[in-house]
Parts: C-alpha cells; sequence; structure tokens
C-alpha cells in the first residue's frame, strides 16, 4: 500500500500547492470519518500486532500516535486510530476560532522529506472542536486516546496568553483524555516568550491551579498535562523549563516542535519562514530527548516527535528515552499506511530484544 502512495498518489498530489493537496486529502477523511464500513476496512488493512503501553496514567494500544496538526478541528479522529494510530492530538486550538496566517503558508522539501509551515493556528476555536468531539468521538466510546493541544489567539497580549489556555483548559477538560500546553509554535507573534525564566513558572502554576479546578468540578481525576517544547532554546533554558513543569504538577513533555532554525549545509535561501518539521530536525530532536531523559532520570514522560520516518529513526528516539512518539511529515511523504508498517516494524524489534 505504501508503494502504491508513493508511486501514484503522491506524485499527483505533490502537483498541488501543499495546503490544496491537504484540504483534498481532508475531504477523503471526512468520508472515511462518516462511514464505519470503510474504517473497517482500513482497520484490517492497518492490522499489526501492536505492543501496548501505559504512560502517564493512560493506557495506549502502540507508542505511535499522530501529532497536533494534522486534525487541527478534531474532524476524522476515528479514521486515523483505524490507520493503527494508538492516540490522535487534534488542534492546536484557541478559545475563539481563526483563519490563521496568510496563504501560502505550507511548504514541501521532498528533497530533505521535509515540511515548513507558517499555519498560525488555524482553528475553529475551542467551543465548536469539543462540541464535535463530544458528538462523534465522546471519550467514553474511544479506542484510543485523545489528546487536545492548547493555544493562545493571536491577537491576545503575551501578558494575556495564560487567560487563553484556561478558557481552552476549562471547555476541553471533560473530552480530552490529556492536554498539551504549546508555547513553542514559531508561527504565533511572541509565543515562545512564555519559554522565559520569570514566566515559565508562574504561568504553569496558573494552568495546574486551572486543572485542579476543572477536576473537582467534573468529579474526575486531573487529566494528565504535557508541555511541547520548541528545539530552537539553549540547553539552560529547557533544564529550567522542563524542571519547572515536573515540579509543579506537569505529567510530561513533548520534544519538540517544528524549527526555526536551518542545517548551514543547506541554501538558507531556499527554505521559506516559518516551522520546519521532518527530516532535518531529527538529529535535534533526538538530542533534545536523550537531555531531558537524563535530567529528569528517565521518570517524566517523553513523548518523541520530529523527522520519524523509518524504524531506525523511531528507535533512536525509543533509545533516547521517548515513552511514546508521534509523527506528522512522514504521512505526506510515505503515505497514510506507513502508521501501520512502523507499529509492525517496532513490534518485530520488541519481540527481538524480549
Amino acid at each position: 500500500m505504501n508503494l502504491i502512495y508513493k508511486k501514484l498518489i503522491r506524485p499527483l498530489l505533490f502537483q498541488l500547492d501543499a495546503e490544496h493537496a491537504h484540504d483534498l486529502a481532508c475531504r477523503f477523511l471526512k468520508v472515511t470519518e462518516k462511514s464505519s464500513l470503510a474504517r473497517k476496512c482500513i482497520s484490517l488493512a492497518s492490522y499489526a500486532e501492536y505492543q501496548s503501553c501505559n504512560v502517564f496514567g493512560l493506557s495506549f494500544p502502540n507508542s505511535l500516535g499522530l501529532a497536533a496538526g494534522m486534525d487541527k478541528n478534531g474532524t476524522f479522529p476515528k479514521t486515523f486510530s483505524s490507520l493503527g494510530f494508538g492516540h490522535v492530538e487534534i488542534g492546536t486550538i484557541t478559545p475563539k476560532a481563526q483563519s490563521g496566517n496568510p496563504k501560502p503558508r505550507l511548504f514541501r522539501y521532498p528533497k530533505y522529506n521535509a515540511l515548513v509551515n507558517r499555519m498560525g493556528f488555524n482553528n475553529d476555536g475551542a467551543e465548536a472542536v469539543v462540541s464535535r468531539i463530544a458528538k462523534f468521538y465522546p471519550k467514553e466510546k474511544r479506542s484510543t486516546p485523545l489528546g487536545i493541544n492548547i493555544g493562545k489567539g493571536k491577537d491576545t497580549p503575551i501578558e494575556q496568553a495564560h487567560n487563553d489556555y484556561i478558557s481552552c483548559l476549562n471547555k476541553c477538560y471533560n473530552q480530552a483524555d490529556y492536554i498539551t500546553v504549546n508555547i513553542s509554535s514559531p508561527n504565533t507573534p511572541n509565543l515562545r516568550e512564555l519559554h522565559g525564566k520569570t514566566v515559565i513558572t508562574p504561568f504553569l502554576e496558573n494552568l495546574i491551579k486551572a486543572s485542579r479546578t476543572c477536576a473537582k468540578k467534573h468529579n474526575i481525576a486531573m487529566v494528565p498535562l504535557l508541555l511541547k517544547i520548541s528545539p530552537d532554546e539553549n540547553y539552560k533554558s529547557l533544564e529550567h523549563i522542563v524542571c519547572s513543569a515536573r515540579d509543579i504538577g506537569f505529567s510530561g513533555v513533548i520534544a519538540t516542535n517544528t524549527s526555526v532554525s536551518r542545517l548551514k549545509a543547506q541554501n538558507l535561501d531556499s527554505f521559506e519562514s516559518g516551522g520546519m518539521s521532518g527530516n532535518p530536525i531529527e538529529a535535534k530532536s533526538v538530542q533534545i530527548i536523550k537531555f531531558l531523559a537524563k535530567l529528569t532520570d528517565y521518570r517524566f514522560p517523553i513523548i518523541g516527535v520530529g523527522g520519524i520516518s523509518s524504524v531506525d529513526t523511531a528507535i533512536r528516539k525509543l533509545d533516547a528515552g521517548a515513552s511514546l512518539l508521534q509523527i506528522y511529515s512522514s504521512l505526506i511523504y510515505q503515505g497514510p499506511f506507513f502508521p501501520a508498517s512502523l507499529n509492525k516494524s517496532l513490534s518485530h524489534r520488541s519481540k527481538f530484544w524480549i
């Protein structure tokens, strides 16, 4: 199936503008999302002997998840679950709907198996997205955990950013299996200022306090909060950020988001501005995961993301200390059945190690 995608479907899609191709794929996904028969066929085609795992109090059918950005509005999580993902993360969502940055804003670089995006948190708004999830993919009827990635609105001053995150948290708390606090997108003005040493601790404390209030309100256990971090922070900054998140009560981190840096060996003029994902950030992501795992004595769960395009790149992240994995760019380059083939390979590796 992966070969059919690479030889027949991908060349046609790559004739289109990247966002146009994405929108076309989304139309197809909307069809499969509404058809239980179609999803059953997809599930059969994607079958693999998964290795289940338990992380931050949740049970995952396998370690591979879909990173935020593909399903921004929670429109087709059931289809992605059928494709073999062990968890699906939707978003980033903001308190109110917003259209994001001007187009074009999504770019492919096939030579590097990379994407560059400057989408800008385009989404339907927290209330609409959570209502959709509650209606079509409610928490009590899921086969895989659902993460909801939250952020601040483009026009919200950075000094008031915590209000946006708390607003999203309040709206999605009862439907999320875990919540990701995204402070690391490079495409929302000033967002990465939240990494600052004097800002990060009170910001995270406000969110944990809001989480406790929500848990009491809904009479449920606290939903795990994860922090998605930037690959462009220095190690001293990462140490302060991650140790603060751990000590305050966060359940883990996602390492890493997209990068604004470019490899020196590449022609900088050939890349659009925005966050780069895919193969070029694979090594940096692994380095950061290894650093954070050792820093926290392997006791603070890490979801590894960035440049996973083969079983070897997946294993590198697991060996570095990641508890779970996420992909996005490799779906574009290797097709919708890549998750199943990767899961199958990881399962075989696990048996070999045992």
